[in-house]
């Protein structure tokens, strides 16, 4: 065989192999969807896409952090809404207590839904989110608050307040200490409660009325408290649309480098399927021509 048949041969079979890889490629983006999936696809295209990824997975780890603290900051709120019920009941009856009507058995029976109610609160203190105290500070893993010995109640968690990451130099807060709400600086609810149940069973009238401006207090004290935890779920509501929009900026990124253009694939593959037959037929026919000269 000459010199130039086999360079004939090569430059044929080196046609041939281009258009079915060419074909292949396109075989391959049209059923994943994707233009790169291999560095050596686009190198630039790719290296973009790793570094959008990463920025996307961080991203949703922060939206995580915010959900995870919504479902906190919603259940205190709740738990604060219930909260400030009791204490209008428990102040309802604080003033029939008082009233020179009521005898001071009738005190006594308020006493007993006074207890109840008081009780109540303290199952409140102790909501738990997914087995975790909310209320306890850092100290989720106990119940906040226990009622020691008659009605004293104690508070067992501590003064940390809780935080989550939502950027890379920013946190959050998303939940007060039990000690700020329930044992604040204006009153200790508790203790006010405590001393309340005294007044009513002793028929102390004074300590009656001490009791009902105490009762203000607390009302005062967790609407105060309501004020905060909603301006923390508004923060994280506003913080958790921001990341949102940027998951969809970051994930059309990815999508423009990395998705293929299946009309355009499709095209490229009907054309690569013409050029390998061409190729085929031609090579087939030189080699049929080339192999009876050599027979001649």
């Amino acid at each position: 065989m000459r010199v130039a048949d086999q360079q004939i041969y090569s430059n044929l079979l080196g046609n041939l192999q281009r258009a079915r890889l060419q074909s292949l490629n396109a075989q391959e983006q049209i059923s994943s969807q994707r233009r790169v999936s291999h560095p050596s696809d686009d190198p630039s295209a790719f290296g973009q896409i790793v570094l959008d990824k990463s920025a996307l997975s961080q991203t949703t780890q922060w939206i995580r952090n915010i959900d995870f603290g919504r479902a906190r900051v919603d259940a205190a709120d709740q738990a604060l809404g219930q909260v400030q019920n009791l204490i209008t009941r428990i102040r309802e009856l604080t003033i029939q207590a008082g009233s020179d009507t009521t005898s001071p058995e009738g005190r006594e029976t308020i006493a007993k839904e006074v207890r109840q109610l008081q009780r109540q609160l303290v199952q409140l203190g102790n909501t738990e989110v997914a087995g975790q105290a909310i209320f306890g500070g850092t100290e989720t893993d106990v119940s906040p608050f226990v009622i020691t010995s008659g009605d004293t109640v104690a508070y067992q968690g501590n003064a940390e307040t809780q935080s989550i990451a939502v950027s890379p130099n920013q946190t959050v807060q998303i939940l007060l200490p039990g000690s700020s709400i329930f044992t604040g600086s204006a009153t200790n609810i508790f203790n006010s409660l405590r001393d309340l149940l005294t007044a009513l069973e002793s028929n102390d009238r004074n300590g009656i009325q001490d009791g009902l401006g105490n009762l203000d207090l607390a009302t005062a004290q967790i609407s105060e408290t309501q004020g905060t935890v909603g301006a923390l779920a508004n923060r994280l509501q506003v913080t958790r649309d921001a990341l949102d929009t940027a998951t969809l900026t970051i994930s059309k990124a990815i999508s423009d480098n990395q998705d293929a253009d299946l009309a355009a694939a499709i095209s490229r593959l009907r054309l690569q399927e013409v050029a390998v037959n061409a190729a085929s037929q031609t090579f087939a026919r030189i080699f049929d021509t080339s192999l009876l000269n050599y027979l001649r």
